[in-house]
């Protein structure tokens, strides 16, 4: 499948680098409408002609579908975790461990929210964790500590596979006591009684 995707690659490389060189050719007027109408002619005239056309046709069709099947196939893969099991094979959405990270991070007091991003590679796991903290804290101390849960969660899920899993840690915002505060305090506006409704 490797090899068919590198065959489509170059097929569409080339296929797409004659063509813009055509309409640099048109555009400069190197090559003139007289010369493909003169080209297309010759062409006609040749009596294997359109058998020929038909099997060139046919075979541009078939490589460019081909070859989208296999990049959307592999854009699919992409997106799960696949391993096998003395019983048959199992995959994971990514989007289902995503999900998993996020309530675990959630539960300790310090993150207000979080948005978790998991990458599969060929060196392992990339886990991408984008912060917002409830109070200030001991940065270091506490991604540390959220690094380790969600490694050894991931483990614990995955038993078995022993890819490495890398936790990045970026902290978009820090909540001070003087905002929750004010947040806090702020008046709420009681609610008007049938409000809204008409005589």
């Amino acid at each position: 499948m490797r090899t068919f995707t590198l065959i489509g690659l170059v097929f569409n490389m080339v296929f797409f680098i004659f063509f813009a060189l055509g309409l640099l050719g048109l555009a400069f007027n190197i090559v003139t409408p007289l010369m493909v109408f003169n080209i297309f002619t010759e062409i006609s005239r040749n009596p294997n002609s359109a058998l020929i056309l038909s099997l060139i046709s046919a075979l541009i069709i078939l490589i460019s579908v081909s070859f989208t099947q296999s990049v959307i196939g592999k854009m699919q893969r992409e997106k799960n975790i696949a391993f096998t099991t003395p019983s048959g094979e199992v995959s994971i959405a990514l989007a289902a461990l995503e999900d998993l990270i996020k309530r675990i991070a959630l539960q300790v007091p310090e993150v207000k929210s979080l948005r978790p991003d998991v990458v599969v590679g060929k060196k392992g796991f990339t886990v991408n964790l984008r912060l917002d903290l409830r109070s200030e804290t001991s940065i270091p101390e506490l991604t540390e500590r959220l690094q380790e849960l969600v490694k050894n969660k991931i483990r614990e899920i995955l038993r078995g596979i022993d890819e490495p899993i890398v936790v990045k840690i970026h902290v978009a915002k820090i909540v001070s006591g003087e905002e929750k505060k004010k947040s806090d305090s702020e008046p709420k506006e009681p609610a008007i009684p049938f409000y809204g409704y008409g005589r």
